[in-house]
């Protein structure tokens, strides 16, 4: 109506009150998030990254640097997927004295390194959990000593002075200690002074034909190895006598430390069970001879740790200048 100043109407007022209590709402909502997000980063900028320290014993088969830039793939893309801060650097060591000095200077949260490093590694870092590398549903290996059956070798003794192919890769790791155990329970010696010529060799037929042929008396190899072989050549599985198994051992794990628990280690588990699903994951895999990694308690190598302790205890025995040398640090007198 001209002339007539209008009224507001409680309504209205109402309205008002409304519309403004949510756009209050959201950008008080906002300004949560913003500062959520910037607390997060900061926290995420003042956390050490997560750092692995790994043995060259882990790679044996292949080019360090080949070896170095699959891990360092892998590790960065966990750490985009997962939004983690990381050392993209794998920091491979030559010894384990070398990875122990590193992990006593640095913030190193796991190690990854073949079962007889474990015990000289945790006696100066403290260790809790493991992941370890599973192939046919089993993270165990069983090595078996091979010769023909036509031979006449039905006996451990009668292997001294001859010649013997072991196949060397990470699930080895375990193979000449078991093998150094048999040999000395039975009175006899390490397998270096006790067999004529002992030889190292990267693949499967290396190791199994020549026995097969007649080349060589002996070979040492996982039960799986032998067993893909005798799928594809069942010659073998008639003309090969298993001499001796040895019980089945963890040959190779990731370790985490103690007392540098980091806050992403279960994001780092998780990423390491899903390994197959990248080309990166795949390709550690292949390095480590594993078909997955699974996370497991430290007790999971109870058996393997007491293994070693026997074979450290007949070695002082037998040798007591031996006692403290391991034989995943090097293979002394191995060609």
């Amino acid at each position: 109506m001209a002339g007539v100043t209008p009224r507001f109407f409680p309504g209205t007022i109402r309205r008002g009150k409304d519309r403004l209590l949510r756009w209050f709402f959201l950008g008080a909502t906002g300004l949560t998030t913003l500062l959520t997000a910037y607390a997060g980063s900061c926290a995420a900028a003042e956390r050490p990254p997560f750092r692995l320290a790994c043995s060259s014993s882990m790679f044996a088969e292949v080019n360090e640097s080949d070896a170095r830039a699959a891990m360092n793939v892998w590790i960065l893309t966990v750490a985009k997927e997962k939004n983690i801060s990381v050392d993209p650097d794998p920091h491979i060591h030559r010894s384990v004295e070398d990875m122990i000095q590193f992990g006593l200077k640095n913030a190193v949260n796991g190690f990854c390194l073949t079962t007889p490093e474990i015990p000289r590694l945790s006696r100066e870092i403290k260790l809790d959990l493991i992941a370890v590398g599973s192939r046919n549903g089993s993270i165990t290996e069983e090595y078996l000593l091979l010769v023909r059956k036509d031979s006449g070798l039905k006996r451990l003794d009668q292997l001294r002075g001859r010649s013997i192919n072991i196949l060397d890769n990470p699930r080895m790791s375990m193979a000449l200690i078991w093998l150094d155990t048999l040999l000395l329970e039975s009175q006899l010696d390490r397998a270096t002074d006790f067999f004529g010529h002992v030889s190292l060799k990267t693949k499967a037929p290396q190791v199994a034909l020549p026995v097969f042929f007649g080349k060589t008396e002996a070979c040492l190899m996982t039960r799986t190895s032998f067993e893909v072989m005798g799928e594809l050549n069942p010659q073998l599985n008639l003309q090969m006598r298993v001499l001796a198994t040895s019980p089945g051992v963890v040959p190779t794990g990731f370790a985490f430390r103690t007392d540098h628990a980091s806050p992403v280690s279960k994001e780092i588990l998780e990423a390491m069970e899903h390994l197959g699903d990248t080309p990166a994951g795949r390709q550690i895999l292949a390095l480590t001879k594993s078909d997955r990694i699974v996370a497991r308690p430290l007790s999971c190598l109870d058996g393997s740790l007491k293994l070693l302790a026997k074979h450290r205890r007949l070695c002082k025995e037998k040798l007591p200048g031996l006692a403290n040398k391991t034989r995943g640090e090097k293979h002394a007198g191995v060609r």
